[in-house]
């Protein structure tokens, strides 16, 4: 009798410990469950907020270089018009414009581009608005004459296609892309 009573209390124990162990075990599994959800929404978040960047990114490399571009192009019509000693009422019109879009887009750029673009973005910056100061200065009658030739701006224009060429390649590298 003794080992069906030892038998009973050891039912009775197992009885009792299951339904105290159960809902720890359960409570434990839950929290496992809730770990991992968590974790998966962090993943998901990081992995949204990557995308958002990147596409930030990359409206921001095409609005700075389709404003370089139109600034550079505007620019050397500017400067053949100045040549040429033609009314340059298309360039006033359009220059202004194009002007102040690459300055909007190098603002914007400046706040969101890698290093390494931002250091070829400053060189065209430069080169741009060098140019623009020495046709600006002819148009004012203010140029000094030995120095500020149409010449002068066109060789600052030529010397931003080397790094417009560069920042696209750069542009393309920090999105992943391949280029031609």
């Amino acid at each position: 009798m003794d080992s069906s009573l030892a038998i009973a209390g050891i039912g009775v124990l197992g009885t009792l410990t299951a339904s105290t162990l159960s809902p720890l075990i359960s409570e434990r599994s839950k929290r496992r469950e809730f770990e991992r959800a968590r974790a998966e929404r962090l993943e998901q978040a990081e992995r949204d907020e990557l995308r958002l960047r990147r596409l930030e990114l990359r409206e921001g490399y095409i609005a700075f270089n389709a404003a370089a571009r139109d600034y550079h192009r505007a620019l050397r019509a500017w400067s053949y018009a100045d040549d040429n000693g033609t009314e340059r009422a298309a360039e006033s019109v359009e220059l202004p414009q194009t002007r102040q879009a690459f300055q909007t887009a190098y603002a914007e750029a400046q706040m969101i581009v890698t290093a390494p673009v931002l250091v070829l973005a400053q060189q065209i910056a430069r080169g741009l608005a060098d140019a623009w100061a020495i046709l600006k200065h002819r148009e004012d009658g203010t140029h000094d004459p030995v120095t500020d030739t149409t010449e002068r701006a066109r060789e600052l224009l030529n010397d931003t296609w080397g790094p417009l060429r560069t920042i696209r390649v750069a542009m393309c590298a920090d999105l992943d892309l391949q280029t031609s």
